[in-house]
């Protein structure tokens, strides 16, 4: 990955000043899989690697006598993917459960080596579970954030005496006058537990806090207060007050340094900054307010894929994208599906944008919800990260996840545990549903809803009854979607264009002008690529999300983006043309389909023995097989064709089938319950290149023939009828003819489904069909081997059983899939209606 050099970003952010050092550890790493620790590969991190097998990172350092006998030495990492375990000269000190966040960790003196190699291993799995893991393996429209150490790692050493917890929480009065700072302080002296420490007084020392607003060197508020400390760590409330403080709003980021120092006869021991903000959000009357003026959310969700970057590392990248997004006019930035980069959230508050986190949980089954050993890992991972992103005051709202299921006890339940812990950390709390919540969920504070296009009419019915319960202040809708994969077209008319997808944000922007409600997160500014790929989004060979706004190329001039400048800074009026509708069927259905059907009814009315074997077959099966039996003269030229024929029509009745779906959430999340990228890449690759599809599904229909008579012909060894290879391929061929009756449809079948009144009885008539059809192919085989059916049909039911069971280890059918089939039919339902 690019590396990351230390003069990107300031001191501040690491905690470094002249009592604290920090030295960045990323070269100069050994890399291998843990089953052959003797080849090793030298890296520089960010590193990354693909697979499900855990690597090593390990690396040397040497640490000096200074270091180990009179500091606390610090390992910090600032995100790894996904969990860890960390060891330091082969003790195993720390095990992280999993997650992305930064966090920190205290080196044990006593196992470090003076002026000698100390190795530091850090073995990293990536490995996700479809039950435990945070995120779960089947993640829908995440980011593709591959295994590996993706962040900075660094080495801080601090004195024994030190601040371990430093959180100032403000508290502003109902005239915004007067700000309240109350600190929730923790100072550890390391050295407590040692025996040079043991039977010594208590020691006085002074906890000093200089509160600078930004730029000044003069502190605008500031306290000592005399403590002592009798153990290895002592806990401090203290409180300071700041009169007519500078409040911090999207328009006015202004912010403040928070300077606690510890004091000892008149020496600084140790000191460290913090950057808050002082600001108030509060709700009245059904309306939110930021600092008593009217505030609604304007955001969007940002992902930054930074295993991905090839030419410009993270900070740079996440810079120039959070100051384009606040160029655009957006007040705020939900970090969805994933935990950011900490620069990030300091970037934010620079650049005047609320920070919105969340748990990367997204469409977890109710009946994983309810396993304890999940909760308990959800509250584990949200008290983490919650802790680490706690020391960024302009991030309001920690998540409990999204796509939950709205109205559901299970899930209700499932959030107001994570909403507790949220609220006892003096954050906001909210969850996004993949429906219309219309019950109250204690401690939840906001309520999103995700729109999915098109989506707007419906929830203009829906959103009311919502607002009884709930109250406008509390919805806002967490994220609009609308893919673009067909790019620029003659006019907004022409669905899934870059034109419709302006038009159907500036539609939801006009609407959201008039129904007052929390606000809205557009889905997405940027383009990113996913995790697994999507149907909703279209195909792209490189996984390619298609819904965002903007693509690599921050292209300004495109439309959508024009149009959501417009709106959010209310500018001048961008027109979007409107075209014509264009028919989205691919021709070739119709020429397919016309061309099988006339070659079939040329052949009927050409030939007359192929017309009366088509008629005694389909008609009369029964003693068309006896005649097979029996060595009847029958054309083995017009039994091939009537393959291609057959073959023909069901491979083009499958690519119609397979194209309808190409877009459909449902089938996405279904493919996805599978958690198999492979799967569902070729599945969606066949969906979205009709002409490729159909080649592929005929020859692997008439490949099925070869294969199906061979089956037939290997299951005849067990029995003492003798019947020649010919005369079973004769009886599969002809067994499938009714398929050739659905040619005529087939020609309508694409605008059929479109309009979406016959669904329903076209379903029921494939079904029969099918169904018609495995039953004219049993006929054949008891009737051709002179049989008794009931022998036949048994054999066939083992035979199912058997596939069936090698499917479900083929594809890991297991009770987690089929909870995630069940919960994608759930969740498609409660977004539909």
């Amino acid at each position: 990955m690019p590396p990351n050099k230390e003069g990107v970003f300031d001191n501040q952010f690491f905690d470094k000043n002249e009592l604290r050092d920090v030295s960045i550890l990323n070269t100069d790493w050994n890399v291998y899989y843990e089953s052959d620790p003797q080849t090793r590969v030298s890296v520089s991190l960010p590193a990354i690697f693909e697979g499900k097998e855990s690597l090593v990172f390990e690396k040397q350092i040497v640490f000096t006598s200074d270091q180990i006998k009179n500091r606390q030495t610090r390992l910090g990492f600032l995100g790894l993917n996904y969990s860890c375990e960390i060891s330091v000269n082969g003790y195993n000190i720390y095990k992280h459960i999993g997650g992305a966040y930064p966090f920190e960790i205290g080196l044990p003196n006593d196992i470090l080596k003076e002026n000698e190699n100390n190795t530091i291993t850090v073995k990293v799995s990536g490995k996700l579970d479809s039950e435990n893991s945070i995120p779960v393996l089947q993640r829908y429209l995440f980011p593709s954030v591959k295994s590996g150490i993706i962040r900075d790692v660094y080495i801080k050493t601090i004195p024994m005496l030190h601040i371990a917890v430093a959180n100032p929480v403000s508290e502003l009065d109902q005239s915004l006058s007067k700000a309240n700072i109350s600190f929730e302080l923790n100072v550890e002296n390391s050295s407590f537990s040692r025996k040079s420490y043991q039977g010594s007084t208590e020691k006085n020392f002074y906890l000093r806090i200089n509160i600078y607003a930004e730029g000044s060197a003069t502190p605008q508020s500031k306290g000592d207060y005399l403590e002592s400390i009798n153990s290895e760590v002592k806990e401090f409330n203290v409180q300071l007050e700041v009169i007519n403080p500078q409040l911090w709003s999207p328009e006015t980021p202004n912010y403040y340094l928070c300077e606690i120092s510890i004091v000892s006869d008149g020496q600084v021991i140790d000191k460290t900054v913090r950057q808050f903000s002082f600001f108030q959000i509060t709700k009245k009357d059904s309306e939110l307010f930021l600092n008593g003026n009217r505030f609604e959310f304007k955001g969007t969700t940002y992902f930054l894929n930074e295993t991905d970057l090839r030419k410009i590392n993270s900070y740079e990248q996440i810079r120039d994208d959070l100051s384009l997004i606040k160029a655009t006019g957006f007040n705020v930035v939900r970090f969805a599906k994933m935990f950011p980069n900490p620069y990030a959230l300091k970037l934010c508050q620079e650049l005047g944008l609320l920070v919105l986190i969340e748990l990367p949980i997204n469409s977890v089954p109710e009946e994983i919800l309810q396993s304890k050993d999940f909760e308990t890992r959800a509250k584990a991972s949200l008290n983490e990260f919650s802790a680490n992103y706690s020391r960024f005051s302009n991030a309001l709202m920690i998540g409990a996840g999204s796509s939950y299921l709205p109205n559901s006890t299970v899930t209700s339940n499932f959030i107001a545990q994570l909403s507790k812990i949220t609220k006892e950390r003096n954050f906001f709390s909210y969850a996004s549903f993949s429906g219309v919540p219309k019950t109250a969920i204690e401690d939840l504070d906001f309520y999103g809803i995700e729109l999915f296009s098109p989506g707007i009419e419906h929830i203009k019915e829906e959103l009311p009854k919502a607002v009884e319960v709930i109250g406008n202040s509390s919805l806002f809708i967490s994220e609009i979607t609308y893919p673009n994969y067909k790019g620029n077209s003659n006019g907004y008319l022409t669905k899934n264009s870059a034109e419709a997808q302006a038009k159907y944000l500036e539609d939801f922007l006009n609407f959201s002008s008039r129904f007052k409600y929390s606000g809205f997160i557009i889905n997405s500014l940027f383009e990113y690529k996913g995790a697994f790929p999507s149907l909703y989004s279209g195909y792209a060979d490189n996984g390619l999300y298609t819904f965002g706004i903007l693509d690599y190329s921050r292209n300004l001039n495109d439309i959508t983006y024009r149009i959501l400048f417009s709106k959010l800074n209310n500018d001048a009026r961008v027109t979007i043309p409107i075209g014509s509708k264009k028919d989205d069927s691919p021709i070739i259905f119709i020429l397919i389909s016309l061309f099988l059907a006339v070659l079939l009814a040329v052949l009927i009315n050409t030939k007359k023995k192929f017309r009366e074997d088509c008629s005694r077959a389909l008609l009369r099966p029964y003693n068309f097989f006896a005649d097979i039996r029996d060595h009847r003269i029958l054309s083995g030229i017009h039994t091939v064709i009537m393959m291609f024929i057959e073959a023909g029509a069901l491979s083009l009745l499958i690519t119609i089938i397979l194209f309808y779906f190409k877009a459909n959430i449902l089938a996405d999340k279904i493919l996805l319950a599978f958690g198999s990228a492979a799967l569902m890449k070729s599945f969606i690759y066949l969906c979205w290149n009709p002409q490729t599809c159909f080649l592929i599904v005929i020859i692997i229909l008439i490949i099925k023939f070869s294969l199906l008579s061979l089956i037939i012909k290997c299951a005849s060894f067990f029995i003492r009828t003798r019947v020649e290879l010919s005369n079973i391929f004769y009886s599969v061929v002809w067994a499938f003819l009714p398929y050739t009756l659905l040619l005529p449809l087939e020609l309508i079948l694409y605008r059929l489904l479109g309009n979406g009144s016959f669904n329903m009885l076209l379903l029921a008539l494939f079904i029969l069909f099918f169904v018609w059809n495995i039953q004219r192919l049993l006929k054949g085989i008891y009737v051709i081997f002179d049989l008794r059916p009931f022998i036949v049909y048994f054999y066939t039911l083992l035979i199912i059983l058997v596939t069936v069971g090698g499917l479900i280890i083929k594809f890991q059918l297991s009770s987690s899939t089929i909870y995630y089939i069940t919960n994608s039919i759930k969740q498609y339902k409660s977004m539909i209606f």
